[in-house]
């Protein structure tokens, strides 16, 4: 099982270089592909630079609202067609088999292998929730995620919309149509 894979080391389970998001939004230089500082403050910085949204998929409704404020073109009704009985089938048509949740010993092993990627998830998650608070959207999720205990920062909350006098919404969105 899972457990028995990471924490005795077999190979599909224990490659030092466990890093398949950073270089996503990284880039093409070379140093994208190296676990490292470098790599993760640079796919933050695309983050930030060319990204209208990035979204989490454990908050996928917040996202498609989000999208469908963003750009009403081509999110219409996305919330409404993610909703649809209809749709909902076919979101259901793959199943996990046997699945197992790892021990708690097997996902502290995976949170220091991947601490690169849960580093970039969690700065993602609160640049999520930030841009959530902007627009006076509220969490439909109850329950956070546990974050690990190496990870120092803590998680923004997303009780209340941020109030800025000085810009407003369609201000602040066209800001970022000017990138």
């Amino acid at each position: 099982d899972i457990n028995v894979c990471i924490l005795e080391n077999y190979p599909e389970c224990s490659n030092p270089k466990l890093f398949y998001i950073i270089p996503y939004f990284c880039g093409q230089h070379p140093r994208c592909r190296e676990p490292g500082e470098w790599a993760l403050e640079r796919a933050k910085l695309n983050v930030n630079e060319n990204f209208l949204l990035v979204g989490i998929l454990e908050e996928l409704e917040d996202v498609l609202l989000l999208l469908e404020r963003f750009l009403p073109h081509y999110f219409k009704d996305v919330l409404s067609i993610y909703k649809n009985p209809e749709h909902r089938k076919l979101g259901n048509l793959t199943v996990t088999v046997k699945k197992t949740v790892p021990s708690p010993e097997a996902i502290q092993i995976l949170y220091q292998r991947m601490r690169y990627e849960y580093e970039f998830y969690y700065y993602v998650k609160e640049q999520f929730h930030l841009l959530k608070r902007k627009f006076g959207l509220k969490s439909h999720n109850s329950k956070p995620s546990p974050r690990p205990e190496f990870f120092i920062p803590s998680p923004l909350e997303t009780e209340e919309p941020i109030n800025d006098e000085e810009e407003d919404d369609e201000k602040w969105l066209e800001d970022i149509y000017k990138r």
